[in-house]
């Protein structure tokens, strides 16, 4: 009698399966921080990219006009006067031209053709709608570039850093230590308008790689108060902030409907679930956020850096000195 031959096993059982399972999952487990880490970094690094980029076109800008745009170039002309709207041309976004005509503002003519305006490029874009979402206004942190809930507006994440205790909203602030301000208020007894200097980069006694001009702070783009936070297509809620913000622009309750914190709103953490949150600068970064400063150049700012730190880096010429090494 031939043998009889031994059978090879047909598969794993059920205690091996099990246990190759649980290597697996240890291995994900491992893996899934480090993975989440170079995925940031990617990201923080696409951000930074989309600083420097808007920041080579404000410098172009400069080059052309001889001084950097204005936070608002028409008191009375909200949609399309902002300084996002004017860079299209320089940095690769498709740009039709459109100059608004001149209008009243508190009775006395402004706007294009009047004496109020001083000469340079007072255009608006008008080549895209609303909801033209622009790939360089939008921090990849923050998700896939988007619009707004109720689909009128496309969003961004990059804000014109005005000065402490600037309100723009407000004719008679006329705080222009900061590079961005309004072009033209209106603080005087008789109601007469004020046409402000621009911002030039030699203006800025501080120095340029001591005043920063631009941060970021993610969009809100449902909030049951405003609608939305984050447009880059309007003039003064979604395009600029102060630092710190000293009004509510966005949200005055939050998502339970308690009060904002009123009064300084400075660089600090975040949270895209409170709505009292749009009101300041902030990112989805890890430890802070990124700034461009006049200079050109992108910095990580951490959280810690303080509020004199903050205040000092938002003001051209107030004398203070900044640590070297932020």
């Amino acid at each position: 009698m031939a043998p009889e031959r031994i059978r090879g096993r047909s598969g794993f059982t059920l205690i091996e399966l099990l246990v190759v399972i649980a290597i697996i999952a240890v291995l994900i487990g491992l893996l899934l921080p480090a993975v989440q880490k170079v995925r940031e970094a990617a990201a923080r690094a696409s951000c930074t990219n989309n600083l420097k980029q808007i920041g080579l076109a404000l410098h172009n800008y400069h080059d052309a006009n001889n001084r950097l745009p204005y936070e608002n170039f028409h008191i009375n002309d909200s949609p399309r006067c902002n300084w996002l709207a004017h860079l299209f041309p320089y940095f690769e976004q498709p740009f039709k031209s459109e100059l608004r005509g001149a209008t009243t503002y508190r009775g006395l003519p402004v706007g294009p053709g009047t004496a109020n305006y001083p000469s340079g490029s007072f255009i608006r874009n008008a080549a895209v709608d609303d909801t033209y979402v622009v790939k360089i206004l939008s921090c990849p942190s923050d998700g896939a570039e988007r619009i707004s809930v109720d689909g009128s507006a496309g969003m961004g994440n990059y804000l014109a850093v005005n000065a402490p205790n600037t309100d723009q909203r407000d004719p008679g602030n006329r705080n222009v230590a900061g590079v961005f301000y309004y072009q033209m208020h209106g603080s005087t007894p008789d109601g007469s308008i004020l046409v402000e200097s621009p911002t030039t980069l030699t203006g800025i006694p501080d120095g340029t790689s001591s005043t920063v001009m631009v941060g970021e702070r993610p969009a809100f783009p449902d909030l049951p108060e405003a609608g939305y936070c984050g447009a880059w297509v309007y003039a003064e809620v979604d395009s600029a902030m102060g630092l710190p913000s000293t009004k509510q622009w966005c949200a005055t309750t939050d998502q339970s409907g308690a009060a904002c914190p009123g009064g300084q709103q400075w660089f600090r953490p975040g949270s895209s679930n409170n709505y009292c949150d749009a009101n300041h600068y902030w990112s989805l970064h890890t430890g802070g956020g990124n700034w461009l400063f006049c200079d050109g150049s992108v910095r990580f700012l951490s959280y810690s850096v303080g509020t004199g730190v903050q205040a000092a880096l938002a003001t051209k010429a107030g004398g203070e000195v900044t640590p070297g090494d932020i």
